[in-house]
């Protein structure tokens, strides 16, 4: 950060394009560490003294910075446009040093809203790139493990876990850029019962902490990893109210939700949490998630309006309400009634009960048909 930062303030007098991209470079940095006031301030006056993008090298950085920026602020739909007209420029021009970012936060976008198809297309552009030696970046493989535990469960993917949390410079990378990454990783070791795993990332997210007081979001980040390993409620209280990460804050409160489920006569923090995680995941746009904690506060007795889990645009299709919409979407990229299930958080009976429904408003009498119309519809 303070090399950064110095970098940004020399100025280059034979106007290098290197030179030029420093000041971005500083801005993704503050995004990283979810300094995103500095992080919009600094951008804001990149581009009111910078004019326009002297390079379609300048004009892709400059959109895929601003996206990730937006994403991380919580506006989602702008974030993912900017990161999106960034990546086709980068596309185009031949630059690939700033794409498997740019994939990373399409995929992270998509995965956070259940479009899988949208998802599996640029975790298919992240391996494309590590193929080709331009992976780079320890957040590709850190995607691919989500997505693979969505869709085919944690077990499938035991080896790649394992592998980022035993390399120290991978998880030390992982853990400083991506403020979501320890929790999950210490999760995602608890379901596949490796306890020395899961004691591995918590001891290094609390040792980068311990190192660089000044980062709120390593800080909080520690405190959600540590108070999952150790079912520690203040810990995760500490960090649902104090990380500077919307979706991670909501992801938080809902750890902490459901270790106070556990607990006897603490139904009323717990709804409170799920409530405020819920409010959270739905003001960053995570309505996968915002879904999953509908369901469980019904558990609770306590009824929340449906939440969109897919993405589409303008009116619904075939009078198709939002559940049947999403159903009829993941069925037509070929999953099963038990892998819709798990994604929408509903039981495979009730996917039959919404396919039967879907097919019989879309006139079609089988999956085949179904996938067929689906995708001349698209």
């Amino acid at each position: 950060m303070r090399y950064a930062a110095a970098a940004a303030d020399v100025k280059c007098q034979e106007k290098h394009e290197l030179c030029a991209l420093a000041p971005f470079w500083h801005v993704a940095l503050l995004t990283k560490a979810r300094e995103l006031d500095s992080a919009w301030q600094a951008l804001n006056s990149l581009e009111a003294h910078g004019g326009r993008p002297t390079s379609p090298r300048m004009a892709a950085t400059q959109h895929l910075i601003r996206g990730e920026v937006l994403f991380a602020m919580g506006q989602v739909d702008d974030g993912l446009a900017d990161v999106n007209t960034g990546l086709c420029i980068a596309e185009r021009c031949g630059d690939r040093s700033s794409r498997p970012a740019g994939y990373v936060v399409m995929a992270l976008g998509a995965l956070r809203r259940a479009d899988m198809r949208t998802c599996l297309h640029f975790v298919d552009k992240l391996t494309g790139e590590a193929l080709l030696g331009y992976f780079g970046q320890a957040a590709g493989a850190w995607m691919t493990a989500q997505v693979a535990e969505v869709r085919t469960g944690v077990d499938s993917v035991a080896d790649l876990i394992a592998g980022m949390i035993t390399n120290p410079l991978v998880l030390r990378q992982l853990l400083v850029s991506q403020p979501a990454a320890a929790s999950w990783l210490v999760r995602a070791a608890g379901k596949l019962g490796a306890d020395d795993l899961a004691n591995v990332v918590v001891s290094a997210v609390c040792v980068a902490s311990a190192e660089q007081p000044r980062f709120d979001v390593i800080r909080a980040s520690a405190a959600h990893a540590a108070g999952l390993l150790e079912r520690d409620a203040s810990k995760l209280c500490e960090a649902a109210s104090h990380h500077p990460d919307g979706w991670c804050a909501a992801s938080a409160w809902e750890d902490l939700a459901d270790l106070l489920a556990t607990r006897q006569r603490e139904r009323e923090h717990t709804v409170r949490a799920l409530e405020s995680a819920l409010g959270t995941y739905t003001a960053v746009g995570a309505t996968r998630d915002a879904s999953r904690v509908v369901n469980k506060l019904r558990d609770f007795g306590v009824r929340r309006g449906a939440t969109r889990v897919v993405e589409r645009a303008g009116e619904l299709p075939h009078g198709l309400t939002d559940t049947e919409f999403a159903v009829a979407e993941l069925v037509s990229q070929g999953y099963t009634n038990n892998e819709v299930g798990r994604q929408l958080f509903i039981s495979r009976h009730t996917v039959a009960f919404h396919l039967k429904k879907v097919y019989q408003k879309m006139s079609v009498g089988s999956r085949v048909e179904l996938a067929a119309s689906w995708e001349a519809m698209r």
